[in-house]
């Protein structure tokens, strides 16, 4: 196989979809127990209070953060069943693992826990939230280590368009700061298990939105970069904690337009915007003039 040079393609070569909800949690040791017996305002049926009783840490901040995204957007009657969720988590049941690993030395297999597999494995997360929101589409846990973030958000954006589902769930969760656990596999005190959901869907024709951008080719010469912000460069530095600042800006008190732009390396970068209602709908009509679909993929 030879590698394409057509730079022509390669600048059109981009995914683009609305985050119709997103929300981030931080959970510390002490909350943990009520959590995993009310992870959140449940819209629809009750889960039954032992549902998140084996689960990781990670994967109890991951659902929280899934059940505040829907409620601060208002989407309680959301239908989830055709959905799709795609989980990251770092370095997931690494301290429990630790601890069990000692234990097989000393007490052989009696000594594990039966649990420790289907919790604390790298589609732990994906499944318990597919679970939850009785999801039938596919879920399944993406990188598991440094610079799962952008593995993520690739893979997320591809089953969005590649499957044409009607949205995405995008789940992050880490523990910071990661500190040795103690014997027992606990995680050390002031750790927080830290949670971010964005719910991705092809794009919407009219609201106040944030937007997803992800852009693989060179640079247009021609593309405007006024009201674009420049940050940073590189996967590897690109996680949760930084997304979730980026969020954090397009979310704060700063009206109109705002574009933030990572770039990841020469040829890649990732585009989020603040688009109020106006202007949202304003571009949905040029699109649809111009014969491009609301959701496109191209190259």
């Amino acid at each position: 196989m030879k590698p394409f040079d057509d730079q022509s393609v390669a600048r059109s070569c981009a995914v683009c979809c609305d985050v119709a909800a997103d929300a981030v949690v931080r959970l510390g040791p002490e909350s943990l127990a009520e959590l995993r017996r009310n992870p959140g305002p449940v819209h629809g049926e009750p889960l039954p209070a032992s549902f998140l009783k084996h689960a990781d840490e990670q994967t109890v901040a991951g659902l929280c953060s899934v059940y505040q995204a829907i409620d601060r957007a208002g989407l309680q009657a959301c239908c989830f069943r055709d959905w799709g969720v795609v989980a990251g988590p770092r370095f997931l049941g690494r301290p429990t693992m630790a601890a069990a690993l000692q234990r097989f030395a000393a007490e052989g297999a009696w000594g594990v826990s039966p649990h420790l597999i289907p919790h604390r494995s790298l589609h732990s997360i994906s499944g318990t939230v597919s679970q939850a929101l009785r999801i039938h589409g596919p879920n399944f846990g993406v990188g598991g280590g440094p610079g799962g973030t952008i593995e993520v958000l690739l893979a997320a954006t591809a089953l969005l368009e590649g499957k044409r589902l009607p949205g995405v769930w995008m789940v992050l969760t880490c523990l910071d700061p990661e500190s040795p656990p103690d014997e027992a596999g606990k995680v050390a005190l002031g750790t927080q298990a830290v949670g971010l959901a964005l719910a991705l869907t092809p794009i919407r024709p009219s609201g106040s939105r944030l937007r997803l951008r992800i852009v693989r080719g060179t640079p247009d010469p021609e593309s405007p970069t006024r009201g674009k912000n420049f940050e940073g460069n590189g996967a590897a530095a690109f996680d949760l904690l930084r997304l979730e600042a980026l969020l954090h800006l397009l979310h704060g008190p700063r009206g109109g337009e705002m574009t933030i732009v990572r770039l990841l390396d020469s040829r890649s970068r990732i585009e989020l915007s603040r688009i109020p209602a106006t202007n949202a709908l304003a571009l949905a009509d040029s699109q649809r003039q111009q014969g491009q679909p609301l959701l496109m993929v191209s190259g």
